[in-house]
């Protein structure tokens, strides 16, 4: 089998939620499929410098890494890279306007299945089954948290051509498959729920690099962690009134360490940071390198994550995978990703933070309770098992109807 992944959105510097979903699971596709070939087709003025999970090792005989489409090795599978070399702005007004040419003409050589990792702009043939991934509805239920420039982005994909011509739909939660089945009427057989994988560098084992992390990066002593993109949805105002609350009724001098760039819409964020009464203890550290993210997770007493809503919510999971306790929404799938492992708010309610909080945090038996569930919890969550599940659905979409 010839697959055709769309890997355009990865031309994006920051690799965050839905290029690092793309990544991780490439790489465990390229780790344990032996047989079928992978087509990644990317387009732009410049070709981009595909992130290393997905960059093949040089001594790997199995995997072929071209400027052109080709076969693999005889016998087996392999990687092609298919770069074109025109501006994504001009391509997707072509397609919009003309609904030409079909995504897999752009490889001019025969593919058997198109995987799209994500939303795009794109025209699909209707010879050739292809896969979506669709990793929330936010964009649907929650339109203002969106941009008026997103907001366009998301109508210029037609979600309903996709979502209907698409042979499988896979999704990383029930309660995305759900939010598809209620806004577009999905037959329920025709999406799959493959939860996201949480990388082995998230452990609660302590490594020496550990402290060069913690001193470059200036971390308090004692803090409590989120993680994410600093946006609407997010809820960043919320958490910063619940710690502050629960600074103010315990005297507990608990730092609040804040790991994301700067969103769309996040200037209320902003001006509450200029504010005297979070001087010191609110530390807002920007956009990082993957690699230095285990280390911060582990250094956390606690990562607190009150989304109004989530597809998914990978930092709850990685979270876990540290050792580290959470406090989470109790809206979309984050209860269905924490389980039993984790602490559940109303994110509307500050108050609710704060309490959270004063309970975890006063009770050392409640705090080894959830890390041991945690761990245990985190273990069931591998990209090897997405992979495997994914390829199941490969061979499920070109299977005759």
């Amino acid at each position: 089998m010839r697959v055709l992944v769309d890997i355009r959105h990865l031309s994006s510097p920051q690799m965050a939620g839905v290029g690092g979903y793309t990544t991780s699971l490439l790489h465990a596709l390229f780790e344990i499929d032996k047989e079928n070939e992978y087509v990644l087709l990317s387009s732009g003025v410049k070709t981009p410098t595909l992130p290393p999970p997905i960059t093949p090792p040089p001594p790997s005989p199995r995997l072929r890494w071209t400027g052109r489409a080709g076969g693999g090795p005889e016998g087996g599978g392999g990687i092609t890279h298919v770069h074109v070399p025109v501006p994504n702005k001009i391509l997707n007004l072509r397609t919009l306007l003309l609904r030409h040419p079909s995504l897999n003409w752009r490889v001019r050589e025969p593919v058997d299945l198109l995987f799209l990792p994500n939303l795009a702009i794109a025209t699909l043939p209707t010879d050739i089954p292809t896969v979506l991934t669709i990793h929330d509805l936010s964009w649907n239920l929650y339109p203002d948290f969106y941009s008026k420039r997103m907001q366009l982005w998301h109508k210029a994909t037609r979600p309903h051509e996709l979502i209907a011509q698409s042979r499988s739909i896979i999704v990383p939660s029930r309660s995305t498959k759900h939010d598809l089945q209620r806004l577009y009427s999905t037959p329920p057989e025709k999406t799959h729920v493959i939860p996201h994988g949480v990388a082995s560098d998230f452990s609660e084992k302590m490594l020496a690099s550990d402290h060069g992390v913690r001193s470059r990066l200036k971390l308090p002593k004692r803090f409590a962690l989120f993680v994410g993109t600093i946006e609407p949805r997010k809820n960043l105002l919320a958490l910063i009134e619940g710690i502050k609350e629960y600074r103010e009724r315990t005297h507990d001098d608990l730092h609040l360490v804040i790991v994301g760039g700067w969103g769309w819409r996040s200037h209320a964020v902003r001006r509450r940071l200029w504010k005297k009464d979070t001087y010191g203890w609110v530390h807002q550290i920007g956009y990082i390198e993957a690699r230095d993210l285990p280390a911060i997770y582990r250094s956390a007493v606690v990562t607190v994550f009150p989304s109004i809503y989530e597809g998914f919510g990978l930092p709850i999971l990685e979270s876990l995978a540290s050792g580290t306790p959470v406090i989470a929404s109790h809206t979309s799938s984050m209860p269905e990703v924490g389980g039993t492992c984790a602490i559940y708010i109303d994110p509307y309610n500050s108050r609710d933070i704060c309490e959270a909080l004063r309970g975890l945090l006063g009770s050392s038996s409640l705090q080894k309770q959830l890390h041991d569930r945690g761990l245990e919890r985190a273990r069931q969550f591998t990209w090897e098992k997405a992979a495997r599940e994914t390829l199941e659905v490969f061979s499920e979409s070109i299977s005759p109807l």
